[in-house]
C-alpha cells in the first residue's frame, strides 16, 4: 500500500472511531436504545485496533479489514437514517456525524481498492 494511501486512511479509521467515542462520551448516545449505545463503543475500540493496524502494516489483510469496518459502520449509519436499528432513529445532522460519514466512505473506497488490486 502506498505511505500516503497508508497514512491518510489509517488516520481516518482512528478519527472515525474517535468521532463515534465522543458521539457515545459527550453527544448522547451513551442513552440510546438497544444495542446502539454499546456500538458506539465497540465501533471505538475496532477502530484504534484496524487503524493502527493500517498504519502499521498496510497490507492487504489491513485494507480488508478497514474496508469491512467502515462498511458496517456506514450501512449502520445509513439503516439508523432510514429504518432505524434497534428502536433508534437518527433524526439530526451533525457535524461528527458528517465528519465520521465522510472519514468512512474515502477509507472504504481506497481500502477496497487497495485489497481488490492485485500486487
Amino acid at each position: 500500500m502506498p505511505p500516503g494511501v497508508r497514512i491518510g486512511c489509517g488516520i481516518g479509521v482512528l478519527v472515525a472511531g474517535g468521532v463515534h467515542l465522543w458521539l457515545w462520551w459527550r453527544g448522547g448516545y451513551d442513552h440510546a436504545p438497544g444495542l446502539v449505545g454499546p456500538a458506539f463503543v465497540v465501533d471505538a475500540v475496532l477502530s484504534a485496533g484496524v487503524g493502527l493496524l493500517v498504519l502499521a502494516r498496510g497490507d492487504r489483510r489491513a485494507a480488508w479489514a478497514g474496508s469491512a469496518l467502515s462498511a458496517a459502520a456506514l450501512l449502520s449509519y445509513v439503516a439508523a437514517r432510514t429504518i432505524g436499528v434497534s428502536g433508534f432513529v437518527e433524526t439530526r445532522w451533525t457535524r461528527p456525524s458528517v465528519v465520521a460519514a465522510l472519514c468512512e466512505g474515502l477509507v472504504l473506497v481506497l481500502l477496497l481498492t487497495e485489497a481488490l488490486v492485485p500486487d
